[in-house]
């Protein structure tokens, strides 16, 4: 059961410990179930204002998937990470900019060598671990080399972003999205490689890898019992090359998943220019019996008018312009005519961005079907899927 070490609560500012040093007052989740690591954190933030949560592997899992809770730190001790370490240090790395900094407790792992390491379980271990701050990070040049080696597919990994009905929160589709897990600067966001990818000419690649997964983990037994979607994305480029949608036809048939249960969609990687051709690709995915999407839609995109004429089955609103739907009346009257053209059309109208409750009742009194965002769920790791969507389901059971 979660438990607050004595003592601690949450404030903004750090203090002067016993030892005249500031002591950081952070967020921190504390995975251990040993006295001595107990007493070291409780020691080492004492006085600080600093809040600290002690709880189980799977628990820690739950906070850091949603944004209810917002956390600096993340104490792990492996042997008490009741095989959920992978996972954790993934979702801390991910976090983008309220990023989570993971710190192993007692022993290192191999395997995320950017994750540092408490080796001692006292007061002075602790404080001085997080004092240091976060490793920095750099955006990384890769070569062409580099960047093949990655799509050999060690470095490749799949997340996957909830995506719930408004109507009545039920867990509906997930969104496979790539990440490049790097040897020394763990877990790269898309923006800091796919864009180079694109430009080297190997997205084709990246979609296929991305694609294959997702269809490969849809075959789990979690995927068989629940009638779960899959969405993948396809830049423009890609989506126009049939050559592209043969292999993402023989991946989906090969595993026996349903079409119906995948939805292919265009980002924005460059303005449609030959809508002729791009309806012929369409067509085809729709004559196969997948959906589409059309990602990201906004002001800014070009032609949406002539877009939203096409066979696409759905409409997904873009992240930014959701988060500030409250306060714009301009935006706010975007979406409501984006929302009643994509409606007249049959189409399916899901929010990306939604990260309050705020937001999530201003898209649903618009008329949005489906919700996407940190509210629901960051992006996830195969493993952390189950365990979120069962934490949703009670959450959501609990307010009906």
């Amino acid at each position: 059961m979660n438990h607050r070490l004595p003592g601690l609560v949450r404030v903004n500012e750090g203090q002067v410990g016993p030892d005249g040093r500031l002591v950081p007052a952070v967020n921190l989740l504390l995975v251990s179930r040993s006295q001595a690591w107990k007493q070291a954190v409780r020691g080492a933030t004492h006085g600080s204002g600093s809040g600290v949560l002690a709880c189980t592997a799977h628990e820690a899992l739950t906070h850091l998937a949603g944004s209810s809770s917002q956390h600096s730190h993340v104490l792990v001790e492996h042997a008490d990470a009741d095989g959920l370490f992978d996972e954790l240090a993934k979702l801390a790395d991910e976090s983008g900019l309220s990023r989570t900094d993971m710190l192993a407790l007692g022993s290192a792992d191999g395997r995320h060598p950017h994750i540092r390491t408490i080796q001692e379980a006292s007061a002075r271990s602790v404080r001085e671990a997080l004092m240091a701050g976060f490793p920095p990070r750099e955006r990384p040049v890769m070569d062409l080399a580099t960047l093949r080696a990655a799509l050999d597919g060690a470095m490749i990994e799949n997340r996957y972003q909830p995506i719930v009905r408004l109507a009545d929160r039920h867990p509906i589709g997930l969104e496979a999205l790539a990440r490049l897990n790097h040897p020394e600067m763990g877990t790269l966001l898309p923006d800091r490689f796919v864009p180079q990818i694109e430009d080297a000419g190997l997205a084709a690649e990246l979609t296929d890898l991305v694609s294959a997964r997702a269809f490969a983990d849809m075959a789990g037994s979690w995927f068989a019992e629940h009638s779960i979607r899959m969405s993948v994305n396809f830049p423009l480029d890609v989506l126009l090359d049939y050559a592209a949608l043969d292999r993402l036809e023989h991946h989906r048939a090969a595993l026996g998943i349903p079409a119906e249960r995948i939805i292919v969609e265009l980002t924005e990687s460059r303005p449609v220019e030959d809508f002729a051709m791009l309806r012929g690709s369409l067509d085809y995915l729709r004559g196969l019996g997948y959906g589409v999407a059309i990602d990201d839609v906004g002001p800014a995109v070009p032609c949406l008018a002539e877009l939203l004429e096409l066979p696409f089955t759905s409409l997904k609103l873009d992240k930014e312009l959701v988060k500030y739907a409250l306060g714009s009346e301009a935006t706010h009257a975007f979406l409501a005519l984006t929302i009643a053209q994509a409606r007249q059309r049959g189409m399916t109208v899901v929010a990306e961005g939604v990260e309050t409750p705020a937001i999530w009742n201003a898209m649903r009194a618009l008329g949005v079907d489906e919700a996407q965002g940190f509210l629901v769920a960051r992006p996830l790791p195969l493993a952390a899927v189950p365990i979120w969507s069962g934490a949703w389901v009670s959450q959501s059971q609990s307010l009906a």
